[in-house]
């Protein structure tokens, strides 16, 4: 068997509310003061992952947000995490690990307009 991207499976038993609860705290990890967010339920991909819209300024981004619990979904290569047991999250479509996502979010909302 080949896996090419870990933790794209469905996230079983996910909610809202731990969603909107990990969105808090990828604002924060994402860095971007006045950043904000809101959640769409008519764009979920389903399968446990829930759609936010992130924005600053003129520039937004698209989240699905695993609904497991923050030690479940936040993988920031600490010790002891392995990137296999953790889902990722989609920003603009494209699958990502939590701090790569949150990297990749800071930097769209951060960009200039010219």
């Amino acid at each position: 068997m080949i896996i090419v991207n870990p933790g794209t499976f469905g996230c079983d038993d996910a909610t809202a509310e731990h969603s909107y609860e990990n969105m808090k705290h990828f604002l924060v990890d994402c860095a971007v003061s006045g950043a904000e967010f809101v959640a769409v339920p008519t764009m979920d991909y389903g399968e446990g992952r829930f759609c936010f819209l992130v924005w600053k300024d003129n520039n937004c981004a698209e989240i699905q947000m695993p609904g497991w619990s923050l030690e479940k979904v936040r993988y920031v290569k600490s010790e002891g995490q392995n990137i296999w047991d953790f889902p990722r999250l989609y920003v603009d479509g494209g699958s990502w690990i939590w701090y790569i996502a949150a990297d990749i979010v800071k930097r769209i909302l951060s960009e200039v307009e010219e």
